[in-house]
């Protein structure tokens, strides 16, 4: 993604309209303007965790079931840390309408592993290591369920490449997969409009701050947001 975590959904939500916007997507432009204005000072900051030692990349994905009205797609989010850093992130509306929310929540991780096997191999070339298995943190335990339990029935056959592709991986130990606490869930923020608390944990773990300039060009930053 070419844009902050912060604004990743609504440029992308909004460009969907280029073709034909109305007077409620102008209004949602205004809006945006006035966060941009009152965020100017925000930069994003990658000052990896010297506590963490682990090598294991953490990646979250989320998606939305069928918000859009017009077509029934969903959106995926995902976001993927390094050192506690931001390393790469997306939102981005499905391809194929899903049947369920645990299947919008298999096509964001599926989407989320494909994008981890470049940021892995990139990361393991720079610092000449082998890293852990991706830790990939989900907030539905449908899904969960899905990947740790064998067998299929009518309504989830059609999953059931992607199932056990994951599942392969899992048991191979290329990637973990963990549930985590909805209100846990950094990548909600990336899927959807983003209520102020959704956003202030995305921005926070993103490290998302105000930055002061002194005047030998020295920066320092406040946590405080």
């Amino acid at each position: 993604c070419c844009t902050c975590p912060d604004l990743a959904p609504t440029v992308s939500i909004l460009s969907s309209f280029n073709h034909a916007p109305g007077i409620n997507h102008w209004r949602q432009v205004i809006h945006f303007w006035k966060y941009l204005d009152g965020s100017i000072d925000l930069k994003l900051t990658l000052c990896p965790d010297p506590k963490d030692s682990s090598d294991t990349i953490h990646h979250y994905t989320d998606a939305t079931w069928a918000d859009d009205i017009e077509n029934r797609l969903s959106r995926s989010g995902s976001i993927c840390f390094w050192k506690a850093c931001p390393v790469a992130w997306n939102s981005k509306k499905q391809c194929n309408i899903t049947l369920s929310s645990t299947e919008a929540e298999l096509n964001a991780l599926s989407n989320g592993v494909q994008e981890n096997q470049w940021i892995k191999y990139l990361i393991e070339e720079l610092y000449h290591k082998d890293l852990n298995p991706t830790a990939f943190h989900i907030d539905n335990k449908g899904l969960l369920d899905k990947i740790n339990n064998f067998g299929s029935n009518s309504k989830t056959k059609h999953l059931d490449i992607k199932s056990k592709w994951l599942r392969d991986l899992k048991k191979n130990n290329k990637i973990s997969v963990k549930l985590i606490p909805s209100e846990k869930m950094v990548a909600n923020a990336l899927t959807k409009p983003a209520n102020q608390e959704s956003l202030n944990r995305l921005r926070e773990k993103c490290f998302l701050v105000t930055v002061l300039f002194s005047s030998n060009g020295g920066g320092c930053w406040n946590s405080a947001l």
